[in-house]
């Protein structure tokens, strides 16, 4: 178990014995770790993009593509520390991504908004609330949102448009089960030796 998981169990054990009308403390853990994965990684890809001069970007970035992610689901990591560092990563990889909107960008943009079409949202039974029946107003507020990029024209946000379109997607699905069975086994090797 990882720091952000025993963080995660120690609270939600802490919330179940001094509260008796709380949610198990199974759904008490995946929420408590799902906050405080998005936390720390919002936190750190904030402080790294302080220090490297693109606290702007950062901010479009984590909005854009948290409010894309959780309207059309995707690909997830199931290790909590594998998500927080990919996460992390993906991020702050993204707020420094700068290239001239088009070709690129408007490929990358017409690439996403084509994905989103077709595929979104994807995944989102096991890990939304949201009844089914609303996934297509969800799929038309994700097209509106790639949509305005047309106008807009931003080669961050087309960036951010495709890192979300590609989690949507099968070889999204099998990158993210690569990553994590190549987490698993390094953390297993870690243990045994």
């Amino acid at each position: 178990m990882n720091l952000i998981d025993r963080s995660a169990m120690s609270i939600a054990k802490a919330i179940r014995n001094n509260y008796a009308d709380a949610a198990s403390e199974k759904v008490l853990f995946y929420s408590l770790s799902l906050l405080i994965n998005t936390s720390l990684a919002i936190a750190a890809t904030l402080i790294i993009c302080t220090f490297t001069g693109r606290l702007p970007e950062a901010v479009i970035t984590i909005f854009s593509f948290l409010f894309l992610r959780y309207l059309s689901g995707g690909a997830h990591l199931s290790s909590s520390l594998g998500c927080c560092i990919f996460s992390l990563t993906i991020l702050t990889s993204l707020a420094h991504i700068d290239y001239a909107y088009f070709h690129t960008g408007l490929i990358l943009n017409i690439l996403s908004f084509i994905i989103f079409l077709i595929k979104a949202p994807e995944g989102l039974e096991n890990i939304s609330r949201i009844d089914p029946k609303n996934y297509l107003y969800l799929k038309i507020i994700c097209l509106i949102f790639i949509g305005s990029n047309f106008y807009f024209q931003s080669s961050l946000l087309s960036a951010v448009f495709f890192a979300q379109s590609v989690t949507l997607t099968k070889p999204g699905y099998f990158l993210f089960k690569l990553m994590e069975r190549r987490w698993y086994n390094e953390t297993e090797n870690g243990k045994s030796s």
